[in-house]
């Protein structure tokens, strides 16, 4: 790997510096042993107290904002279609609760879903357990390498961000895909224009997205898109999702100078998305569309499949 530069420590988690990788993204140093990610995810990550990525219970506008977005994801699969022929073997690597493996399943893929733990999908979607494959991501994609698997569409959503080696994982995903294969990667949108725009008049007072160790890599709309491209992909398509920063730029519902704000400002953005959402799947798409292409939204979403010399 090619050298990069030394960001330094940060002030708000002084046991982690920061250094910018050579497609422009930022990683953790020093990068947290495989010991010990192993036990953060397994004793502090899948706790009973909710976390951001999992928790105990969902509202019910939380629970349809998960299957909408689900619907969004294979709306864009379907969208790339005509690059592929007769997509039918469905892999989700970090499969997490199972919303989009379920979607996928109830459309007529045949899933296979990879994860950590089965903590999320025995708590949301039990009857898809035995479409699940439990371990370390790399060393079951190894597996399926060796013996030959290949697959139709593969998504990665909210997981490169948390691996030590985010490339070396969709290297992998480029050796179970077909040349007409579809992967979608979302990623978070973090050192975003917004967050940074925001930082700089103040708005926030740190960096509060820098979240290590749970997450080691920090992309945004552009560094994403370089990120796939050197590992021998190429961008079909890219959507964001609702921007909850949007209400760090007014005081009322700035949710990171004041905490208390967090709760209304989650419940307003599900109430929006929602809203956005019925005008149908198709409309939506095209406004989360525009959210990457203006560099903004909260995760970056790109369709991509392998480039023309794969």
């Amino acid at each position: 790997m090619k050298s990069v530069r030394d960001m330094g420590a940060d002030a708000n988690n002084p046991e982690f510096g920061r250094q910018q990788t050579p497609f422009g993204a930022i990683a953790v140093t020093p990068m947290p042993s495989l010991e010990e990610l192993a036990a953060f995810y397994a004793k502090i990550y899948y706790q009973d107290t909710p976390s951001v990525t999992y928790q105990g219970h969902y509202s019910e506008n939380e629970l349809a904002q998960k299957r909408m977005r689900a619907k969004v994801l294979l709306y864009a699969v379907e969208r790339a279609k005509s690059h592929s022929n007769g997509l039918s073997r469905f892999l989700e690597v970090g499969c997490g609760e199972g919303f989009v493996l379920q979607a996928a399943a109830q459309d007529g893929y045949e899933v296979c879903g990879v994860d950590y733990s089965d903590f999320g999908l025995s708590k949301f979607h039990p009857e898809l357990r035995n479409f699940l494959q439990t371990g370390d991501a790399c060393q079951v994609l190894g597996v399926m390498i060796a013996r030959g698997d290949c697959y139709d569409v593969c998504v990665l959503q909210n997981v490169l961000e948390h691996v030590r080696e985010p490339k070396a994982l969709l290297e992998q995903v480029y050796k179970v895909m077909d040349r007409d294969s579809v992967v979608v990667v979302t990623v978070p949108n973090d050192f975003s224009r917004l967050q940074m725009k925001a930082l700089e008049m103040g708005i926030v007072g740190h960096e509060y997205w820098f979240l290590p160790p749970q997450h080691l890599h920090y992309f945004d709309v552009d560094t994403a898109r370089q990120f796939v491209t050197q590992c021998g992909f190429e961008v079909l398509d890219a959507f964001g999702d609702f921007p909850i920063e949007f209400f760090l730029y007014h005081p009322g519902s700035n949710y990171v100078l004041n905490r208390d704000n967090g709760k209304a400002a989650h419940e307003a953005r599900l109430q929006l998305d929602l809203l956005l959402a019925e005008r149908g799947i198709p409309a939506y798409y095209a406004f989360c569309q525009a959210l990457s292409g203006c560099g903004v939204g909260r995760n970056v979403s790109l369709v991509i499949r392998k480039n023309g010399n794969g």
